[in-house]
């Protein structure tokens, strides 16, 4: 559905002639009204119930602001070319009328169907002109909280690539599904236990996170309750993590993650859920010409599967350490001439805030027992190569 607002000082009009055979009978043949907000509507194919709720919403709210005396709906096919029916518009447009009149607002609508002669002065005031177009997609708005989706290099950044599969595998393991189909087409055998991921194209403002293209969508033929709440805001928008409707569970995947990094960013120390985090370790070599030991102390993590990266730019350790604390490195492990003579690691915890000399295999075993997931590293080892 389509309106077009216009505040007029005075509006007029006056039926002529017929436009179509299926022109509405009973009707108001001519209207004089001042102070008016004239609505100009088109009805489209698709307008449901919840469309309609939005335009009378849309209608209240600029009749408050603009403090007409009534409203007229006018029904105006020539601002789309995807028209519903005569009989589905006519029906509409008087169902947006009782709602108004039922609301207290006083109202009138023109014929549809009819040739109109009408006259029309707009105020032109910053609200006099004003256009909605109304559709069952969600609207996102930029909020500044989005930053932290930037900071991670979403859309289309190898630790965003790696955040979305890790989620995609942390709701397998919740799920726990009979089967997994990927596909953005109906599927016509719904056995229960089946797991559909379906990557969507967005409508609306492309925004990183919430609404990005595609859109990742996982629907579970079955009932299932998830350790996350359904929905929460931000401070422009509204999002919802998952419903169960109708005997199926539905998660927007990229509300999902936005919420994880929002938890994450709120706390004192940003801290994400190992399984989701792109990096377990990150190596920092005191020296130069410790970068080859750190090269063998990454060979064995790697071989363990644990996701490492070395910090090999040449620059002091305490910028080093400082980039860690930055991109939220949950083990930071120093090393130097200490590291090398015992073959252990001096590693942080960014979780505890508590710094431990660990060995290899039990650096490993605290990581594997953090990590229900144990993804493979998706990005290269050396930060700077």
């Amino acid at each position: 559905m389509i309106q077009l607002f216009i505040h007029a000082s005075n509006f007029s009009y006056e039926v002529k002639e017929k436009a179509v055979e299926s022109a509405e009978e009973d009707y108001l043949p001519s209207l004089k009204k001042d102070n008016v907000l004239v609505v100009f509507t088109t009805v489209e194919k698709g307008d449901d119930k919840e469309i309609k709720r939005k335009a009378v919403e849309n209608i209240k709210d600029i009749f408050s602001k603009v403090k007409a005396s009534c409203v007229v709906i006018y029904p105006y096919a020539h601002l789309s070319n995807n028209l519903s029916s005569p009989d589905v518009a006519i029906s509409s447009l008087k169902e947006i009328e009782k709602e108004l009149k039922e609301s207290g607002i006083e109202t009138y609508r023109a014929p549809f169907g009819w040739y109109k002669a009408f006259s029309i002065n707009c105020y032109g005031h910053p609200l006099s002109e004003l256009s909605r177009r109304i559709t069952n997609s969600e609207e996102f708005s930029k909020s500044e909280e989005l930053e932290v989706c930037n900071k991670f290099g979403f859309p289309s950044s190898p630790k965003a690539s790696f955040m979305k599969i890790a989620t995609i595998e942390y709701l397998k393991r919740e799920l726990s599904p009979s089967s997994i189909i990927i596909s953005n087409e109906e599927i016509r055998e719904k056995r229960e236990g089946t797991m559909i991921i379906k990557y969507i194209k967005p409508s609306g403002r492309v925004l990183p996170c919430i609404n990005e293209d595609p859109k990742i969508e996982v629907t579970f033929l079955g009932e299932k309750q998830l350790g996350f709440p359904k929905e929460y805001k931000d401070s422009k928008n509204s999002l919802k993590i998952w419903e169960t409707k109708e005997g199926k569970t539905t998660i927007w995947v990229g509300n999902l993650i936005y919420y994880i990094l929002l938890q994450a960013k709120s706390m004192n120390t940003p801290y994400l859920p190992l399984w989701f985090s792109p990096v377990h370790v990150r190596l920092l070599p005191v020296k130069k010409e410790f970068l080859e030991k750190a090269e063998e102390f990454a060979n064995q993590l790697l071989s363990k599967g644990i996701r490492v990266e070395i910090d090999n730019k040449d620059d002091g350790l305490g910028n080093k350490i400082r980039r860690s604390g930055m991109d939220w490195i949950p083990y930071v492990a120093i090393v130097g001439e200490r590291e090398i003579k015992t073959t252990t690691l001096t590693v942080r915890i960014r979780k505890t805030d508590e710094q431990i000399s660990l060995t290899i295999d039990e650096l490993y075993s605290m990581i594997k027992d953090e990590d229900p997931l144990m993804l493979k590293q998706n990005i290269p080892v050396k930060m700077f190569d």
